[in-house]
This record gives C-alpha cells, sequence and structure tokens, in this order.
C-alpha cells in the first residue's frame, strides 16, 4: 500500500510530519516530544493539531486520540498514523481476556481509521494483522542523555520506575525481600542509574498488559546497565539482552534476587551485555522514518 499524499507527493519526499497527543502522557514525552524531535516534525497537542498554519503531509497520533483532533484531521485530506502505545483503558483494560482487547482494537480502527499503525510488540502487530494495514513494531527506545550506572560491589538499592498503584500486588513481596537482605526498596528513584538492580513487574495478567505493553522499563534499565528482573512480557521478552533475569511470582523474585547476591562484585558481565542492547533514539528513530518513506 502506498499513502497518496497532495498532489502527486508520497512519504518518500514529505517535509512536513506532525505528531499530536495529550501533553499529560507520560507516553507523549517518549513518542512525541523525544521521537519527534529526532524525526525533524512538528508536534501539537490535541486542542487544534493544525493551528500551525502549515498542513502537515503526514500525522502520527500518539497514544489515545481525540476524536476532535482526527476529525479536523480527516477533514483537511491528512492521512493518520496511529501510534497505539498503551491506548487501551487502564486500569480496567489490563486485565482484559485476548477476546475483549481485539474488539476493543476493532472499534477504536473503525472510529479513527489510520492509513496505518504502529504496535509497541510483535505480539501487538500480529493481532492488527486482520485489519490489513501497514504496521510497524517499534519498541520504545531509551532515555536519551541517562548516565551509566556504576556497579557497586555490593547491592543495596533496588527500584521500580513509574506508578505505585500499577505494583501494589508486588509491593509487599518485593520490600519483604529486600530488607531481608539489609537492601532498601525503593518505588520512586531519582534516576534508574542511582540503582542496583531494576524490578520491571506489574500488577497485571491481562492480555494486553503481558502481550502490548513496551519495553521502556527495561530500555531505560538497559541504558544505565543496572541488572533488572521483570515479568515475562512480550515487550520485555523481545528486547532482552540475556543478561535479564525473569520472574512472575514472587518465588521467583525471591530466586533472582539470590542469583544476583550470589554474584556480588562479579555484576558487570550483565550490566555491559545490557547496555549492548540499548534501543537507542537514533536507530529506532532511522527505521521510524525508513518505514514511513515506504508507504
Amino acid at each position: 500500500m502506498r499513502l497518496r499524499l497532495r498532489g502527486n507527493a508520497d512519504v518518500r519526499t514529505m517535509k512536513r510530519l506532525l505528531l499530536v497527543g495529550s501533553n499529560a502522557s507520560a507516553s507523549w514525552r517518549i513518542r512525541g516530544e523525544q521521537l519527534g524531535r529526532a524525526l525533524g516534525a512538528s508536534l501539537s497537542n490535541f486542542g487544534d493539531p493544525l493551528a500551525g498554519g502549515q498542513r502537515p503531509d503526514l500525522a502520527i497520533v500518539v497514544k489515545r486520540p481525540n476524536a476532535g483532533a482526527v476529525a479536523r484531521l480527516r477533514a483537511a485530506g491528512v492521512p493518520i498514523v496511529w501510534d497505539i502505545v498503551d491506548a487501551w483503558p487502564q486500569p480496567i483494560g489490563n486485565w482484559w481476556e485476548r477476546d475483549v482487547c481485539v474488539q476493543w482494537l476493532k472499534r477504536e480502527i473503525k472510529a479513527i481509521r489510520p492509513a496505518a499503525v504502529v504496535a509497541s510488540t510483535s505480539a501487538m502487530a500480529s493481532d492488527l494483522s486482520p485489519f490489513g494495514l501497514p504496521t510497524l513494531v517499534l519498541p520504545h527506545h531509551a532515555r536519551p542523555g541517562l548516565e551509566r550506572a556504576t556497579v557497586r560491589p555490593e547491592i543495596s538499592r533496588v527500584g521500580y520506575e513509574g506508578g505505585q498503584s500499577y505494583i501494589n500486588g508486588w509491593f509487599a513481596d518485593i520490600d519483604g525481600a529486600c530488607r531481608k537482605r539489609g537492601w532498601r526498596f525503593d518505588p520512586k528513584p531519582p534516576s534508574v542509574s542511582a540503582l542496583d538492580i531494576v524490578v520491571a513487574v506489574r500488577d497485571a495478567d491481562g492480555y494486553a498488559a503481558k502481550n502490548w505493553k513496551s519495553n521502556v522499563k527495561l530500555a531505560n534499565a538497559q541504558a544505565a546497565g543496572v541488572p533488572c528482573v521483570l515479568n515475562r512480557e512480550r515487550g520485555y521478552l523481545e528486547t532482552a539482552s540475556g543478561a535479564e533475569l525473569w520472574a512472575d511470582t514472587p518465588v521467583e523474585m525471591e530466586s533472582a534476587f539470590d542469583t544476583l547476591s550470589a554474584e556480588n562484585g562479579a555484576r558487570s558481565w550483565r550490566s555491559e551485555l545490557m547496555h549492548a542492547k540499548t534501543p537507542r533514539i537514533e536507530a529506532i528513530a532511522a527505521q521510524y522514518r525508513t518505514w514511513l518513506e515506504s508507504l
């Protein structure tokens, strides 16, 4: 499929790329502001996506689309690419079974009528395949400028980046496991780079949470070179370096902590392997641009 834009132009010759999203979304900072700058795109919020005056050649709508903004873009004849990220309703959608998730996708695609879609995981791309839309699997890049962590001889600080409500079911187990070992568990660290271990787990067992969620927490741990214990989510499994540890139960978390404890003073290999796998914004933006130009 090739998107026909204004006159005989197509995405390969486009000069004006617009990313549209909600300023209140953490995903917007990553997939909108950071990635948009790397793409050389214009940025707009949902209030008036065409307020800049120049008509864009292509609009990428990030996460949850605003119906009014979508209607204005469509009325102006601007093709829309929907970067889905984790747009399903949360927290309730984090417990949906697969059929409910796919029905939600069907309703959203019918409402948005995108010309193409961007998926966070290959599992999401597979679930999008029946819609027949050009689809790119685009993992999250690591936070630009993230400082490389120092691998200390002894573990003392374990942390989690994200909303604490998403680990309520894990909090007591992780905190207890840390206290037992004389470690501190910090659910709101000033930076992932200040940690000795990152935990990236989720108090959710639905299909989207396990199969469609992005790799962003792992990407940041990789950039900082901090050993990481993760749920077996597709976003993490698809971008892992081989140095990560996995835990879907408190027993597995204890086992992962024991493994890392036994490696005190010898965890640098994990840091090096993870850091080498860092998904960098320049590479992600180049992949994105190449795909857009191929539509």
